[in-house]
């Protein structure tokens, strides 16, 4: 094949190592590291040859390699404003967390802690003991155990109680979850059989007695966190599963993937089952979220009975799904505020907070940040928030937004808001820009307005 005759004007790494601004580099970066960055722009540069662009001076090659370079030192996660009107938006991380939680990461980050000794007797401790402490106080559980997510969770559950044997499942619940896990994929991974029960939209208490058989290993209940069944519809009732799953001697587990500790009337929510109530119905083992209505961190748990949950404690799994000491201590931070009357939870604020409360925070924004927009124009507008990260599906909460109108169209404007330093991110609505007050924390507006200060300059230049 013949040799393109202008990668011979491409320049030798050592030529642009020795460039100044390199050189000023050195003095901190490992040679390696640049040398790595300018192989990987040399090489890039002998593949745009094809397309017939020009070979790159040495000043504009010793340029990229420090745009490469800073790039691979700025953090990849930034902090932004969710303007989506989505609570647990999954996509921005889900839950923020209360203060008391970011208070323990910090403790227990910034040096060495007590994760796994006793510092009373001086023995080796247990991983999570505390966090167990709190379940049993909060949900009526006799044990608990906590994993890095609630498939996770799922996946223990039924390879230590169902390896190789039946999972029975009603058709209607064989949910798929974010980033395309689905139910069925995760019983098969964790060494198990599948055995779907009943149909779509109807399944009996007689259906999954047929199925029980000496191949079952347990019996599953999903809790619809992520859809609706509305229509001809019938499901088995609860305390008639339990019964049946005692009957044949097979441990009844209930995922119910959004973790509710606490009664939600005062955010409009009603229908949503509680961790306590769900045990107290008898089911053996519940499995559910920590980063979703619970509102902390990402982490799976498992309660209920102490057998069972020691079962698991054994498997050999359980040292691979683990979570670690900062997922640890964010986690007892957010169950502590828990026994307070008013939990202080960023999540429950968010669902609970009138409309009538965004509407005049929604005006009291408009009115600062008018004056100081020369292109931008703003206006409150009603809206409806959801609650986001697979709870309460179809659930809507009357809301107000910021619209935003400019000389930009909605997309150029949206990415304007996206990419600014301190990034907005914002959805279309009636061809506007519009950002949700329910989803965006107090102590964020100022940010928010030197944002859309920021976008209102660029459309000036």
């Amino acid at each position: 094949m013949k040799q393109n005759p202008a990668t011979t004007q491409i320049p030798q790494v050592d030529k642009v190592l020795r460039h100044p601004v390199l050189e000023d580099l050195k003095q901190h970066i490992r040679r390696e590291v640049l040398v790595t960055l300018t192989r990987q722009e040399l090489n890039a540069c002998r593949s745009s040859l094809g397309s017939g662009k020009q070979v790159p001076d040495v000043d504009s090659i010793a340029q990229a390699v420090v745009g490469k370079l800073q790039k691979l030192t700025s953090p990849s996660l930034k902090k932004v404003i969710n303007g989506t009107g989505v609570v647990l938006n999954t996509n921005l991380g889900r839950a923020p967390l209360p203060a008391i939680a970011l208070k323990q990461l910090n403790e227990v980050g910034s040096g060495y802690t007590s994760l796994e000794i006793d510092l009373k007797s001086g023995r080796r401790g247990e991983r999570g003991s505390k966090i167990r402490e709190l379940l049993q106080v909060l949900t009526g559980c006799q044990s608990a155990l906590v994993v890095n997510n609630n498939a996770a969770a799922i996946l223990l559950v039924v390879n230590t109680l169902s390896k190789n044997r039946e999972v029975l499942v009603s058709r209607g619940e064989l949910i798929e979850i974010g980033g395309s896990f689905r139910l069925p994929e995760v019983i098969e991974a964790a060494g198990a059989i599948l055995h779907e029960v009943g149909t779509t939209n109807r399944t009996r208490l007689e259906d999954y007695s047929r199925a029980i058989s000496s191949q079952s290993g347990l019996l599953l209940k999903c809790h619809r966190s992520n859809f609706t069944i509305s229509g001809f519809t019938e499901d088995a009732d609860l305390e008639e599963l339990v019964a049946l799953a005692k009957k044949s001697q097979i441990p009844m587990i209930y995922d119910l993937g959004s973790g509710v500790l606490i009664e939600l009337a005062k955010c409009g929510v009603t229908e949503e089952p509680t961790i306590e109530s769900t045990l107290a119905n008898g089911c053996a083992l519940v499995t559910f979220s920590a980063d979703k209505l619970l509102g902390g961190p990402q982490a799976g748990i498992i309660v209920g009975d102490k057998p069972l949950v020691e079962l698991l404690h054994q498997n050999p799994l359980y040292r691979a799904l683990r979570v670690d000491k900062l997922t640890l201590a964010a986690l007892e931070g957010v169950l502590t505020s828990y026994l307070s009357c008013e939990p202080e939870n960023p999540t429950l604020r968010m669902l609970s907070t009138p409309s009538s409360e965004l509407k005049q925070r929604c005006e009291h924004f408009k009115s600062q940040a008018s004056p100081l927009l020369k292109k931008l124009t703003l206006t409150v507008m009603p809206t409806k928030s959801t609650v986001g990260g697979g709870s309460l599906p179809g659930k809507t909460l009357d809301s107000f937004a910021i619209a935003i109108a400019g000389g930009k169209p909605p997309d150029n404007l949206g990415k304007s808001l996206r990419t600014a330093p301190n990034p907005v991110i914002s959805v279309i609505q009636d061809n506007l820009v519009t950002i949700d007050f329910r989803t965006v924390l107090p102590d964020e507006e100022k940010l928010l307005l030197a944002t859309l200060v920021f976008a209102d300059k660029l459309l000036g230049n």
